[in-house]
């Protein structure tokens, strides 16, 4: 038989040591701070070292869609300078759109929030400043935090000339200031030079087939890259749609390019864009223009 005396006491004494691991592990750090919290806080070397450049308020980013090259900006800084806040912007082209991706260096994140005028938040809006704004996900890192967001087509105005300029907006809010900065990203978005354009800036356009127009290359020989559909077959055109192709060429490049497509598609139409520019058309030293249906 047990002895009720000897129970109660080995009870209590293993009630104790609960207690006492865990006052233990309530006192190991300062008062409303846990270790992981205190782990997570970059040092000052680590700030320092991700620190970006400050980029100019005023300065639009010019991105070449046709070119398959990234274009990287860097946004202002905060007014406190690029400790408190500096950040990367980068943009490129996808299949599905602009592709947005941010890089941020800051030193107090705040994620959580009802509005952008309480935390962190970057807002993307496709078509400039007034336009329908997407808010990009952002996701904390170490030093700061990083966020990427696709822009699709359909979201994109113009694609042509001066294009479409994108606005992207950051708000940093610190916290502990209670304050909230605003800071703008302009990227001017661009397939390239349309064909009307490119005929308007040559004054020796010949225009194939006019009467008394002296030409050095027949219709046929310079349409020769464009006489079927094979150029752009990745593109997806619906075969419910009509695809009308205005190419300015000039010494075998084509220098300006305008798609058309019934009904409207701006992804498939900048994927045509984009084929065009890359074809290789025969020498000619005056400015030709090729105009092509599908």
């Amino acid at each position: 038989m047990l002895d009720p005396l000897r129970l109660s006491s080995g009870l209590a004494s293993l009630l104790l040591l609960a207690l006492g691991a865990c006052g233990g592990a309530a006192a190991s750090g300062p008062a409303g701070a846990s270790p992981a919290a205190a782990e997570e806080a970059p040092t000052e070397s680590e700030i320092a070292q991700a620190q970006k450049p400050c980029g100019g308020s005023d300065e639009v980013h010019a991105h070449d869609l046709a070119s398959g090259k990234a274009t990287e900006a860097f946004a202002p800084c905060s007014k406190t300078g690029a400790r408190d806040y500096s950040a990367l912007v980068k943009i490129e082209t996808l299949d599905e759109g602009v592709h947005i991706i941010i890089d941020a260096t800051d030193d107090e994140v705040t994620l959580l929030g009802p509005d952008a005028t309480q935390r962190d938040a970057v807002l993307v809006y496709p078509k400039g400043k007034g336009s329908v704004a997407v808010e990009v996900p952002l996701v904390k890192t170490r030093t700061g935090y990083r966020g990427d967001k696709i822009v699709l087509w359909d979201d994109l105005g113009k694609l042509t000339d001066d294009g479409t300029k994108i606005d992207v907006a950051i708000y940093d809010h610190d916290h502990s200031a209670q304050s909230t900065e605003e800071m703008h990203v302009s990227l001017a978005v661009s397939a390239g030079k349309s064909c009307e354009k490119a005929q308007d800036e040559n004054m020796q356009t010949i225009t194939m087939g006019a009467h008394g127009a002296k030409a050095d290359l027949t219709d046929d020989q310079l349409g020769a890259p464009m006489h079927s559909s094979a150029f752009f077959s990745t593109c997806g055109l619906p075969d419910s749609a009509n695809a009308d192709i205005c190419v300015a060429v000039k010494r075998g490049k084509p220098v300006g390019v305008s798609v058309a497509l019934t009904p409207s598609n701006n992804r498939v139409a900048a994927c045509i864009d984009r084929a065009t520019r890359r074809l290789a058309f025969p020498m000619s030293e005056q400015l030709d223009v090729v105009h092509q249906k599908f």
